[in-house]
């Protein structure tokens, strides 16, 4: 009987998880891919596209964070068979979801020429940068519904819906990259315009096929659009207490990495080269560890709304083990080929060779982030939101920054130590997880 509950609970994690990952592979391909296209035009368009893209993203992100209380909640009440009250917490969700999309994205659209002549001097890329961002963040407006929609639709269980969103807003991303920033199929040349277009249409699109699901309820939650601006003042102070930790926490380590990106800067041209192709070669690496963290928060909900806390963290075990051999594997080729890994990225030698030795480096950190993540979704699927959101800024005010600003500024020691800063920094947030989860205070969490 164990044997088979088991078996099921490992079949129910990679239902979960592989789904998840794909989806995420795919928004890397998709930058990727976009990238390629821009940095066929010229320097300012491609400082343009990527400064524009980073402000975008790395707001969306932030508040994006609000669907981990979506999550929470509606894993929760799934688990516990109140399909109602999951409905009635998505519908109070994507409300909020759209209330902040449309100050941000208003907010974004007046703002976006102010914010790169804070950033820059360069006339050129301020005007194609600015015009870039007012257009995406008309994206916007639709952008952090559809990644909360997404929220609500894991936490029912449901992974495969937000793939094929994202697979389908992908692709036509990609094709309109191609049609509109080179003037293909009878279409204007448009440049960094038609980057811009092709990201705001493809995020508008994701969005109509997610809620498209949600509405028909056909994926395991229905969306009932009379109540989506219906105020239930006890749900949204329990979507808001529990978001605005992750928020937070987003915001901590979106910060702390762009910070510790201005100071790695300072160590000259190539060592900042090999720093950035060096993370472009790694962020592949975190795909497995985000799957398992989308399974675990999920199954961990559902659990405790069943009541079923055994469940609950065979759950964990596995997620950590899976993802830790996951990531493990890639830590061993990262240790055995970072040479013939960096030189898909670059034909630049000097580059290759040191971003190289930061790539071996970062085989160190994979299994600590494939616990930390693993465990900190756990911790979030159970309502604790706040414990992920300490320990983030313990390891990123306390950890990362000193140990940067000292590599950088007063030690001047090159850029493979910064990698061994943030390899330490992943440790000690992977010990001070499985401390917080060890504790057991997630088990009695209400919500």
């Amino acid at each position: 009987m164990e044997r088979l509950e088991n078996r099921d609970i490992r079949n129910h994690i990679f239902k979960l998880a592989i789904p998840a990952i794909m989806e995420m592979t795919l928004h890397t391909l998709v930058w990727t891919a976009d990238m390629a296209m821009v940095g066929r035009l010229n320097p300012a368009s491609i400082s343009a596209v990527n400064l524009g893209a980073q402000i975008m993203f790395t707001i969306s992100n932030i508040f994006g964070a609000l669907g981990i209380g979506a999550t929470a909640m509606v894993s929760r009440q799934i688990g516990a068979k109140n399909r109602e009250e999951a409905e009635d917490i998505a519908a109070q969700a994507i409300g909020i979801g759209f209330i902040i999309s449309f100050i941000i994205g208003t907010l974004g659209i007046l703002s976006a020429k102010g914010v790169f002549n804070l950033i820059l001097d360069d006339p050129k890329v301020i005007s194609l940068g600015s015009s870039y961002l007012r257009i995406v963040f008309i994206g916007a407006f639709f952008l952090i519904p559809l990644q909360i929609g997404n929220s609500i639709l894991r936490g029912s269980g449901n992974t495969v819906v937000p793939l094929i969103s994202a697979a389908v807003a992908n692709a036509f991303n990609i094709v309109g990259d191609y049609v509109l920033i080179f003037g293909k199929f009878g279409f204007p040349e448009l440049g960094v315009k038609g980057a811009a277009i092709a990201t705001g249409g493809a995020q508008i699109l994701g969005a109509i096929i997610t809620f498209t699901f949600l509405i028909r309820g056909k994926s395991g939650v229905k969306l009932h659009i009379s109540k989506v601006f219906k105020l239930n003042k006890a749900r949204f102070k329990s979507i808001i207490d529990l978001s605005v930790p992750a928020t937070l926490e987003t915001f901590m380590n979106e910060g702390s990495r762009l910070l510790s990106s201005f100071w790695t800067a300072q160590l000259g041209t190539v060592a900042f080269a090999a720093h950035s192709l060096a993370n472009a070669a790694e962020s592949i690496s975190f795909m497995p560890g985000y799957g398992f963290a989308v399974a675990t928060t999920t199954m961990v909900g559902q659990s405790l709304g069943a009541k079923n806390i055994k469940r609950a963290e065979i759950s964990v075990k596995k997620s950590v083990i899976y993802s830790s051999l996951l990531m493990g594997t890639v830590a061993s080729v990262f240790l055995i080929l970072p040479y013939g890994i960096m030189r898909l990225f670059s034909n630049d030698l000097e580059t290759v060779a040191l971003a190289s030795k930061c790539l071996r480096v970062a085989a160190v950190e994979q299994i600590p982030i494939a616990i930390a993540m693993s465990v900190s979704g756990a911790l979030k699927g159970a309502g604790d939101t706040k414990g992920p959101f300490k320990i983030s800024l313990v390891t990123n005010l306390a950890v990362r920054l000193p140990l940067i600003f000292t590599i950088v500024y007063i030690l001047k020691w090159n850029i493979v130590f910064v990698w061994w800063a943030t390899s330490i920094q992943f440790i000690v947030e992977a010990i001070l997880m499985i401390i917080r989860y060890k504790k057991g205070r997630w088990k009695s969490i209400r919500i």
